[in-house]
């Protein structure tokens, strides 16, 4: 093992991705987009597990205003989807969210991680502004010196 790979401490998936109008047209793509462009799920992922937990999440937070264990998504997805998933896969999605500071576990509820500075409680933008946008440009700042220190390291 690398030294150094006991250094990492969180690891960030941001693909670019063509904004196409066709991708607003409906939930269901604007959603695939999404969790893509997050690495949430795989570009060429055949199994619909994944979207469809976070599909189930974000009804249960955005329509119907109420905070999901991993029993109401399991629930949700056999009514829904006529598709059976276990609680373990379940969580393991969730917490990918929660890796990304976009959701947090609050006991057995999954809530929106809200940021402390937005008077937007329930706003996935301002989570992801607050818990995710300001870590990546703060990593991006160190790549870049990290570069410039190793350009210099090369040229003395």
């Amino acid at each position: 093992m690398i030294p150094e790979s006991e250094l990492i401490r969180k690891e960030f998936v941001i693909r670019q991705i063509d904004f196409l109008d066709s991708v607003s047209l409906t939930k269901k793509s604007l959603l695939r987009w999404c969790c893509l462009s997050l690495g949430l799920i795989s570009p060429k992922e055949s199994r619909e597990k994944g979207f469809l937990i976070f599909d189930a999440l974000f009804t249960f937070l955005f329509t119907q205003k109420t905070s999901p264990t991993t029993l109401d998504i399991k629930s949700f997805i056999k009514e829904k989807n006529n598709v059976e998933m276990s609680e373990k896969l379940i969580r393991y999605h969730l917490n990918r969210v929660i890796e990304l500071g976009l959701i947090k576990r609050d006991g057995i509820y999954f809530k929106i991680n809200s940021s402390p500075t937005s008077e937007e409680r329930d706003s996935l933008k301002e989570a992801f502004n607050a818990w995710t946008k300001k870590q990546v440009e703060a990593e991006l700042n160190k790549i870049s010196t990290s570069l410039e220190k190793l350009q210099k390291s090369y040229e003395q």
